[in-house]
């Protein structure tokens, strides 16, 4: 069995250009997953939370599936799959996103 990879939170900054930003933390059954979507400026910063799902008894952490980005209301949605950039399981993952319409890993926690 392979060991588990994904992070628990994930930091954004918007290089280059304001950015909608949209973060999916996965979950049990996959109806339970959460979204979450901020908008940032340029040279913004912004730090999704690690997240728990209650399991009854225990609480489980929610990894961090993926993290997209939109540049204006009717520009391309581009998508970083974070498990990519993981080495086991990580405290934070924080990325720079680039008008090119990319994620950049800037550090890994």
């Amino acid at each position: 069995m392979l060991p588990p990879k994904y992070t628990r939170s994930v930091t954004v900054t918007a290089e280059d250009t304001p950015i909608t930003i949209t973060v999916r933390y996965g979950a049990s059954k996959e109806e339970d997953e959460i979204v979450e979507v901020i908008e940032l400026g340029e040279g913004e910063t912004h730090a999704f939370e690690e997240k728990s799902e209650d399991m009854g008894s225990w609480q489980n952490v929610r990894k961090i599936i993926s993290v997209r980005g939109q540049i204006g209301d009717d520009g391309e949605v581009f998508e970083k799959i974070c498990e990519t950039d993981c080495e086991g399981v990580h405290k934070n993952i924080h990325y720079t996103v680039h008008k090119e319409g990319e994620f950049r890993m800037k550090l890994r926690d």
